[in-house]
């Protein structure tokens, strides 16, 4: 038998499987589908079925209960992070001097452990800049001061301290300087630097 035989052959057993319409000359058999996709076909309507049952008839866990979690999740992160750094409710644009005496207290506390080597303990200036004369680098307001411990002055040797010291302690600190040192001209301090002020 030839080849066009054979072609013959398939062709005529094909005519039993033929469906009865034709596009541009194009036929279409009408072959069963194979098990495989079948089975994966009744899978998910079975799927489908116990998946709908779960979540819409019992109320099973949606998005929104997961949306909820994850919100209230967050909310005690905040609340952890506020806890131990002090939130952002004190920055730089809303800082003020507090007068408070305590505040007052742990800022010399925290002037005497952290900025001694660099200011001295009267602010006269060693290594940083004079702190109790008219002239400042950076500006001699609360705000000017907050910014400058929190930021640093890295090209001059000063590190941020946002790292190490909470909101609140830094504007303790920074009103300790400006109510206790600031134009108080202690004998023997640092040269001027910067702008009267």
């Amino acid at each position: 038998m030839t080849d066009k035989n054979k072609d013959i052959e398939i062709i005529d057993e094909l005519d039993t499987n033929l469906m009865d319409h034709e596009y541009d000359g194009i036929m279409e058999l009408d072959n069963s589908l194979p098990p495989w996709w079948l089975y994966l076909f009744y899978g998910t309507i079975i799927f489908a079925i116990f998946y709908s049952i779960r979540f819409f008839a019992f109320g099973g866990y949606n998005q929104i209960d997961e949306y909820t979690t994850e919100v209230t999740n967050a909310d005690k992160d905040v609340a952890i992070f506020k806890e131990n750094f002090g939130g952002s409710e004190i920055n730089e644009n809303s800082v003020v001097l507090s007068t408070d005496a305590q505040e007052l207290l742990n800022g010399k506390e925290i002037f005497k452990k952290n900025c001694i080597p660099c200011h001295l303990e009267n602010g006269g200036g060693l290594v940083g800049p004079n702190l109790t004369d008219e002239y400042w680098i950076h500006g001699n307001t609360i705000k000017d001061l907050f910014k400058t411990i929190t930021f640093g002055v890295p090209e001059k040797g000063m590190i941020p301290w946002e790292s190490q010291l909470k909101p609140q302690q830094i504007q303790n600190v920074a009103s300790y300087i400006l109510t206790e040192f600031k134009n108080k001209n202690v004998e023997g301090g640092k040269e001027p630097q910067g702008d009267k002020m």
